[in-house]
């Protein structure tokens, strides 16, 4: 259970938190610290009183917490260290006695959420599935479509119930209970909650039920049955979890063959959306279910902007894109359209897959952005964002697309970074400042002479061709240049600087004649 879960089941307590900052950690322990202690383990939370810290100051990470007073945590605690220290009039035995449970029963959920997820990729059917959740729930469970007929029904009903007994027996559920949902008005609870509990008459017992959605359309139900003990506080979470397994298994049975990456779809929005997956290993996992990555990944990614004023329509637009990029997985993420590929380490896209790439991209009026490539799985999202910044600045710079590489803008997302805290023309060496004035006075190109050497320094001939003029005539400019400037344009760190500067001004909108979009300040 995370640090920040914890502290959210428990705003009765006046915490202070202290050290780092990030509440993301895993705690799957707490216990009172021993004095001394020798050694101890991250995902633990121990409790000891604040004098313990100044008493052991070797102490530099980890997780406490503290009862006592402020001015008893030392005040140079490292950044890899946090406290949450308790000043409240409750004995700390309470505290531990409200965070035990809560850690406890966050295990039994992942405990349960991983048979569920074993269960679903063992590739044995949906009765399996049910089956296994009648073991996570030690109570009964059962699975309907929206015609209201049974997919799957638990075993544990027993044949105590006579009004059980006969639906089993017709398959669908009898035209009393179907009048009791409709009464209820159970469709419209689940519309806004996902789940909903009520009591059943007819099964003399409380009920919950779960909605089973693909692409935001409920196509059924999954209805937990309060047969053996009442229900318990975590299970209309797990139930909402096993509905949405449901879903997958449902699209598995009748896709799976025409649609596979359907599949896939919902493993990458899970971990676009950094959920804790608790596989030993994830490339593991896809390899269970079909698909084997080389070394290097790569995330592409389509803004809505873009897809929705295309001329194909998305189905097409996916299917295409997985006929260039072979072996990608898709998902529609944040109203984008993301796909993830990889590649050997010796090349991102080979030339034929970027022509294909550009030119259906062109043709259609999309862009599309690509991240730097990753090895690890887990940190995913980092990557999308560094697609998705890809895609957003080069078509707002107008840079030649529609493919946007994020190696080749990174310097623009710094800009975007430090523009928050400064101006950023006062990053700008004076050199380009002076040249931009002289050009703007004389009517002259020498700023423009000065990128395109910058680009390409100590090749005369591709300058002189670049521009467009004679190798005298750029010998001449270059040396105005260096008149104006006072620069040698012979030491790297300066040549760094002229470029980085340049692409400053480019950012701001500030070269002559720029097609680039307007950037306000």
């Amino acid at each position: 259970m995370k640090i920040h879960q914890i502290l959210s089941n428990l705003t009765k307590y006046d915490f202070r938190i202290y050290g780092k900052e990030h509440l993301e950690d895993e705690i799957c322990s707490i216990r009172f610290a021993a004095h001394p202690l020798t050694e101890f383990s991250g995902d633990i939370l121990y409790i000891c009183p604040s004098r313990f810290l100044q008493e052991q100051p070797a102490i530099h990470t980890g997780h406490f917490l503290c009862y006592g007073t402020p001015d008893s945590i030392p005040e140079n605690l490292s950044k890899n260290l946090l406290v949450l220290l308790y000043s409240g009039p409750d004995d700390i035995h309470l505290v531990f006695n409200e965070i035990q449970p809560l850690i406890s029963d966050s295990q039994k959920s992942n405990a349960a959420l991983q048979m569920m997820t074993n269960a679903f990729f063992s590739d044995q059917g949906l009765q399996f599935m049910t089956d296994t959740a009648y073991q996570i729930f030690d109570n009964p469970v059962f699975v309907i479509d929206s015609s209201y007929k049974y997919l799957a029904i638990s075993s544990g009903l027993g044949p105590d119930n006579d009004f059980v007994a006969r639906e089993n027996a017709n398959g669908y559920i009898a035209e009393q209970g179907i009048r009791f949902i409709k009464e209820s008005h159970l469709e419209e609870k689940l519309a806004k909650s996902g789940k909903a509990y009520y009591y059943n008459p007819l099964f003399h017992a409380g009920m919950m039920a779960a909605a089973v959605s693909i692409h935001g359309i409920t196509i059924g139900k999954v209805m937990l049955y309060e047969k053996n003990h009442p229900l318990a506080d975590t299970d209309g979470a797990l139930l909402e979890q096993f509905s949405r397994f449901v879903a997958m298994e449902l699209q598995k049975n009748q896709f799976f063959q025409q649609n596979k990456d359907i599949m896939y779809s919902y493993f990458l929005a899970d971990l676009l959306d950094s959920k804790d997956i608790n596989y030993p290993s994830i490339r593991d996992r896809l390899h269970t279910m079909g698909m084997d990555l080389k070394d290097d990944l790569y995330i592409l990614t389509i803004s809505a902007s873009s897809y929705h004023h295309a001329a194909a329509k998305l189905e097409v637009i996916v299917s295409e894109l997985n006929r260039i990029l072979t072996g990608a997985i898709y998902a529609i993420y944040e109203n984008s359209l993301v796909l993830l590929f990889s590649r050997a380490r010796e090349n991102t896209l080979t030339g034929r897959e970027e022509e294909a790439l550009a030119s259906y991209l062109k043709e259609n009026n999309l862009y599309a952005g690509i991240s730097n490539f990753f090895t690890d799985l887990k940190g995913i999202r980092r990557f999308y964002l560094q697609a998705k910044c890809a895609a957003e600045i080069g078509n707002r710079l107008r840079e030649r697309g529609p493919v946007f590489y994020y190696s080749d803008l990174y310097f623009y997302h710094i800009m975007e970074i430090c523009e928050e805290k400064e101006k950023l023309q006062y990053f700008i060496h004076p050199a380009m400042m002076k040249l931009l004035y002289y050009d703007q006075e004389k009517n002259s190109e020498l700023l423009n002479t000065m990128q395109i050497y910058l680009q390409n320094p100590g090749s005369t001939a591709k300058i002189a061709s670049e521009l467009h003029i004679h190798k005298n005539t750029l010998l001449y400019r270059m040396n105005k240049i260096k008149e104006l400037t006072g620069c040698s344009l012979e030491n790297g760190d300066e040549m760094m600087s002229l470029s980085f500067s340049y692409k400053i001004m480019r950012y701001l909108n500030m070269l002559p004649d720029s097609d680039h979009t307007a950037k306000q300040l």
